[in-house]
């Protein structure tokens, strides 16, 4: 009975997570392409909270890269400096967030692969308290922008 007791809170539990998390919307998610040799790239997407309480994004995992860390570009006295973001980025309900070229973004580190124009790649976002969600990166051209299409 007791064991029979915990299943269903654990069955519980992951359920709440999963249908918390289809709360967030994904849109445009995307990456340039990257050089021969190249073992860094960068992650840009929107996310939109349609749900009801707050969601922190604290990274993101693949297998075609090592690590993927939460970043941020900004200007300090007159030169563009990064920081990684280890505590997140939390997304308020009904706010959106956009990841993108020289600000916030997905540092994609220890690339196993080359990233190539035209291919699609496995993502899976990672929230606080162990949440996951999946969704797929658009390689683009290296000169890409967020105002191009990915298709």
């Amino acid at each position: 009975m007791r064991q029979a007791t915990r299943t269903l809170w654990a069955l519980i539990l992951l359920t709440t997570m999963s249908s918390a998390l289809a709360e967030v919307r994904i849109k445009d998610a995307w990456s340039r392409a990257t050089p021969p040799g190249i073992e860094r790239g960068a992650g840009y997407m929107t996310l939109h909270n349609t749900g009801e309480q707050a969601r922190t994004l604290t990274g993101a995992s693949a297998t075609w890269a090592q690590r993927i860390e939460i970043h941020e570009s900004r200007e300090v006295d007159g030169q563009m400096r990064m920081q990684a973001l280890p505590d997140g980025l939390t997304l308020q309900p009904g706010e959106s967030l956009e990841l993108a070229p020289m600000g916030r973004h997905l540092m994609l580190m220890g690339l196993t692969e080359r990233l190539t124009q035209g291919d699609t790649l496995a993502l899976t976002l990672e929230f606080r308290n162990g949440g996951t969600l999946n969704t797929q990166l658009d390689v683009r051209g290296p000169d890409a922008s967020t105002s191009q299409s990915s298709h």
